[in-house]
């Protein structure tokens, strides 16, 4: 039946023997990945307290990470400081409005998972915390209008062009493939593979789940779906991975064959070492 996906995790790990790309190009049987089952409720919970809080802008190291923190915001909500990030040109006030944009969008589902889990006595205490902490994001989301969440393509591009990780695949997601140039949408991609190849977790999920219009190669979003679950300091990554397999969420029109695996794993172990490679 090929190579098992399962093999193709052990193999991303440092003490694995190589592989090589010179077997049958037999399909590979989609997601035999025999890992233990995790405690459920224990993963549900950590998982949406992990995303039901706002997120921050980018780490230092980045273009813009070194950038002062935002303002406190008040009663005025996020509305006049996205207006300010669209008047201006930091691109670090842009990806942050491109943050709070993104945030409020999600919130209200965010909460209702929060108190389904709560309902269901997942972590009642931590639960209760977010859906307190919700309801205030939801205060200072109140002065967002449709104006401001039109222009966050715009925004997220400013970010992108100035090299703010997860920018591209921010403004991928608010734009159509169609509506831009050949040259914008190289750009987007080129922003996509520039920041998956430096090793971010999310960047690498983000390019992975890319649509295909958007120019990364069936071989590059395997590839980087393979980094991201040999991501050392992410146990919960190889779960994830198989998750989005499985829901056909590479958007590849065929499963990946023997050959592919092979070469996917070989550039993936490739690049899990320039990022673990000392920095001079």
């Amino acid at each position: 039946m090929g190579i098992a996906l399962a093999a193709a995790w052990v193999a991303l790990s440092p003490t694995a023997p190589p592989v090589t790309a010179d077997a049958p190009a037999e399909p590979v049987a989609p997601l035999a990945l025999n890992l233990p089952p995790a405690p459920v409720a224990a993963s549900v919970a950590a998982s949406v307290a992990a995303s039901a809080r706002p997120v921050l802008p980018a780490a230092a190291g980045s273009a813009v990470g070194n950038a002062a923190a935002p303002r406190r915001i008040g009663a005025e909500g996020y509305g006049p400081h996205i207006e300010r990030a669209q008047a201006g040109s930091d691109p670090h006030a842009a990806w942050q409005a491109v943050l709070w944009l993104r945030q409020c969008a999600s919130n209200e589902g965010r909460r209702h998972s929060v108190e389904t889990l709560r309902n269901q006595g997942v972590s009642p205490d931590m639960m209760t915390q977010l859906m307190v902490e919700a309801d205030a994001e939801a205060r200072l989301c109140q002065t967002i209008t449709a104006q401001h969440r039109a222009g966050l393509a715009a925004l997220a591009s400013r970010a992108m062009r100035a090299g703010v990780p997860e920018a591209a695949s921010a403004y991928a997601a608010a734009a159509f493939p169609g509506d831009l140039s050949a040259s914008e949408r190289r750009e987007v991609a080129e922003a996509m593979r520039r920041d998956a190849q430096s090793g971010d977790a999310q960047s690498l999920v983000n390019a992975a789940t890319s649509h295909p219009d958007w120019g990364l190669t069936d071989a590059e979003r395997l590839t980087f779906l393979m980094a991201y679950a040999g991501l050392p300091e992410h146990p919960q990554a190889r779960g994830i991975a198989e998750s989005l397999l499985r829901q056909g969420q590479l958007h590849m029109s065929t499963p990946p064959t023997q050959a592919q695996i092979a070469a996917a794993l070989q550039d993936a172990k490739q690049l899990l070492d320039r990022r673990a490679a000392p920095r001079p």
